[in-house]
C-alpha cells in the first residue's frame, strides 16, 4: 500500500549533519542528505543531541585522548573469571534462531526509520524479544523517538551493582540507498546479523542461569542508518540521568566474510577505548575460535560512536577487517543467503563472553 512507502516527516526541517572528527557540522535537507548516502558517506545527524558534540573538535580517537575524554571509567575484569558460565551458555548456542528470525524480518520491504515500516519491524521485534524472555526476570521496552521507529531495551536487573549498565547491542533499521523510504532494504547482514547475534546471546544467557551483579542490558538501535539517532538519543538520555554505563558492545555486520581471506573479528579502532578493546581481544581468544584484527572504521562507522562521545567505554566487533567486503548492503541484494551462521556464532559467543565478564565484576569489588 502506498502509505507505507511515505517519508515520515523527520526531514520536513533541515538536519544537522556531520561527516568527519575535524568538520564542523552542516545543515542539510533530505536531498543533501541522500547525496552523502549514495556516495557511501557515513555521517552523524546531532541535531537533536547537540550536547553530546561540544567541543565539536573533540579528540576521540584510537590515541591516548580517546582514553582521556572517558568521563565514566568503570572496572573492568584484570583477568578472565567467568569460565565456566561462559562454556555452560556456548554450549548452548545454535544457528536455529538466526534464521527463524530473519527470514520474516528481511522480509519487511525495508526496515526504515523514517516510515510505517520501520515503526511495523520494530514492534514486530519486540514481540519477538518478548516471547524469548517470558517467565525470565528481564524487562522490554520501547525508546521512542522522533520518528517512528522505536529503539529497543531488554533489561537483566543486576544483583549488588545494579546502578552499573551493561549495553550489548546491534541495530534494527535498514535502508535502500537510492530511495530509502521506497526502495527494498532486506537488511540481512547489515545489520539482521548483529540483531540476532545478541538475540541468541541473550537467550543462552537466560536458559543459563545468567544473574550478574551489573545490570545488563541488550539494545536494538532505531536509525543508525540515518547517522546514528537512535543510539545517540538513547546515549544522550543515559548520560543526563547519570547512568553508570561500564561498557558498551556493538555489533554491526557479522555474518559476511570473504572465503578467500582469512576469517576473524574485526574490532574498530577509532571511537572506541584501549582498554576495553584489549579485553574484547582476550575474551576472543579465551572463548571463540577467531583472532582480532584491529582497524579503522572511519567518522559515524556505527552505533559505539554515540556512547563513545558521551563518555563511556565502548567496543564495536565487525564481521571481518575488511569494512567494504561486503557489496550488497544498502540494496535489495543483501539477503540471508549471503550469511555464514557459523561465523555468526563466534560473535554470539563474544557477545555472551562479555555479559558474563564485564556483568559479573562491579566497580567498588
Amino acid at each position: 500500500t502506498s502509505w507505507e512507502m511515505q517519508p515520515g516527516t523527520l526531514y520536513n526541517q533541515q538536519r544537522l549533519i556531520k561527516v568527519s572528527e575535524a568538520s564542523r557540522p552542516r545543515w542539510m535537507d533530505l536531498e543533501a542528505i541522500l547525496v552523502l548516502r549514495r556516495a557511501g558517506v557515513k555521517f552523524m545527524d546531532i541535531t537533536d543531541v547537540q550536547e553530546l558534540h561540544r567541543p565539536y573538535d573533540a579528540v576521540t580517537d584510537m590515541t591516548e585522548e580517546g582514553e582521556a575524554s572517558l568521563q565514566y571509567k568503570s572496572k573492568l575484569p584484570q583477568e578472565l573469571a567467568q569460565g565456566k558460565n561462559v562454556a555452560g551458555a556456548v554450549s548452548l548456542l545454535s544457528t536455529e534462531l538466526y534464521g527463524k528470525v530473519l527470514e520474516p524480518f528481511t522480509a519487511f520491504h525495508n526496515r526504515y526509520y523514517d516510515s510505517e515500516n520501520g515503526r511495523r519491524s520494530s514492534e514486530w521485534l519486540k514481540k519477538q524479544v518478548e516471547q524469548m524472555v517470558a517467565g525470565a526476570n528481564v524487562t522490554v521496552s520501547a525508546f521512542k523517538h522522533r520518528f517512528p521507529q522505536s529503539s529497543l531495551i531488554a533489561r537483566i536487573e543486576g544483583s549488588g551493582a545494579k546502578d552499573e549498565t551493561v549495553v550489548i547491542s546491534a541495530h534494527q533499521d535498514s535502508v535502500n540507498q537510492w530511495i530509502p523510504w521506497f526502495g527494498r532494504a532486506s537488511g540481512a547482514d547489515d545489520d539482521g546479523s548483529g540483531t540476532v547475534t545478541i538475540l541468541e546471546a541473550l537467550r543462552v544467557l537466560l536458559e543459563n542461569g545468567f544473574a550478574p551483579s551489573r545490570s545488563v542490558e541488550f539494545h536494538w538501535y532505531a536509525g543508525e542508518e540515518g547517522g546514528l539517532l537512535g543510539s545517540q538519543d538513547v546515549a544522550l538520555a543515559y548520560k543526563n540521568e547519570g547512568r553508570k554505563v561500564a561498557a558498551n558492545m556493538h555489533f554491526d555486520m557479522t555474518g559476511f566474510w570473504l572465503k578467500e581471506s582469512k576469517e576473524l573479528i574485526g574490532l574498530v579502532a577509532d571511537r572506541t577505548d584501549a582498554e576495553t578493546r584489549k579485553m574484547v581481544k582476550a575474551l576472543a581468544e579465551e572463548y571463540t575460535r577467531l583472532r582480532t584484527k584491529e582497524f579503522s572504521c572511519g567518522y559515524g562507522c556505527s552505533d559505539h560512536a554515540s556512547w563513545n562521545s558521551a563518555g563511556y567505554r565502548s567496543a564495536m566487533a565487525f564481521e571481518s577487517d575488511k569494512l567494504d567486503a561486503n557489496t550488497y548492503i544498502h540494496s535489495p541484494s543483501d539477503t540471508v543467503e549471503t550469511l555464514d551462521f557459523e561465523h555468526m556464532l563466534e560473535f554470539s559467543k563474544l557477545a555472551v563472553a562479555f555479559a558474563y565478564e564485564v556483568g559479573y565484576v562491579s566497580d567498588d569489588a
